[in-house]
């Protein structure tokens, strides 16, 4: 790989496609002795699931071999990506012993690489800000992220972004619900990214210094978050326990699972000061009472 953020890049990439096929990265060319950033074979059976990823899914929808760049390639760069577009290709017929069809070669590139799309003859997708495509029997698509729209569908995607673009999308992808997909994967490479760019900007690769400090704020500023807040989820469970406890003490017996889940929901909505009031005000009874009352309060 050419940078820790073509890295990154390429681990977001493939745990995505994995939702919705196979997936694998640093795929051997053999008749090269190259690696494919990411090759992609489609799963049929989870099409729905491939239509959440927006552009990145209809780039999905057929056998792909994907090359993100976290720097803006050239020609040269396309040129060695076609030429891996090839050999493998001719290694997939060697293993068939026949013909196959022509897989898709897919560039991402952060910013706009003005000489390859002159060069090259690319067309914009009229459809798709970003996409841009060539003649097609060369089958080669290229996405220019920094283009791409501010829309979840493209998040994903523009996590493979340089400079601002990148940053805005940590921001939108740590303002997620804690439950979204999109979280689960790329938040885990966000840590390990972290913890591998050095701290001191001089122990770094100098491809861009100042972006790589800014990066690296940005994650460091999310990850104090994480902690504080995971230091305030053991705190909150905790005292839940405590209150436990202590109804358990004064009701001379375990709390059934339900019972449990209404006081951890009455601990959110009414606070831990409530909850010790109900324990000493209230008898035994009533306070079983007030467990089994969905309109207690």
């Amino acid at each position: 790989m050419r940078s820790r953020f073509d890295a990154f890049g390429k681990n977001v990439l493939r745990d995505t496609l994995t939702r919705v096929g196979d997936a694998g990265t640093e795929v051997e060319v053999i008749a090269a002795s190259q690696t494919m950033d990411v090759w992609y074979v489609p799963d049929p059976a989870r099409a729905a699931s491939r239509a959440e990823l927006g552009l990145l899914g209809e780039l999905a929808a057929e056998p792909c071999q994907f090359e993100p760049f976290h720097d803006t390639p050239g020609p040269g760069e396309l040129r060695g990506c076609v030429r891996k577009q090839l050999h493998w290709h001719h290694e997939l017929e060697r293993r068939a012993g026949g013909d196959v069809p022509f897989q898709r070669l897919c560039l991402l590139s952060s910013g706009r690489p003005a000489t390859v799309l002159d060069a090259f003859g690319f067309q914009p997708d009229p459809g798709r800000p970003g996409l841009y495509r060539t003649a097609p029997g060369w089958r080669v698509d290229l996405v220019v992220i920094s283009e791409l729209p501010r829309t979840r569908e493209t998040l994903l995607l523009r996590l493979l972004g340089a400079g601002a673009v990148l940053r805005d999308a940590i921001r939108e992808l740590t303002a997620l619900p804690e439950d979204a997909w999109e979280r689960s994967i790329a938040l885990p490479w966000l840590v390990r990214l972290r913890f591998e760019l050095p701290p001191e900007p001089s122990a770094r690769a100098a491809l861009d210094p100042e972006e790589e400090e800014e990066i690296v704020t940005e994650v460091q500023q999310w990850f104090e978050q994480l902690k504080q807040s995971l230091r305030d989820e053991g705190l909150k469970e905790g005292q839940i326990q405590m209150l436990a406890r202590q109804f358990e003490k004064k009701l001379r017996r375990p709390l059934a699972e339900a019972e449990r889940s209404v006081l951890a929901e009455r601990f959110d909505r009414l606070g831990p000061d409530r909850l010790d009031d109900v324990l000493l005000e209230l008898p035994a009874d009533a306070l079983a009472a007030w467990l089994a009352d969905p309109t207690a309060r």
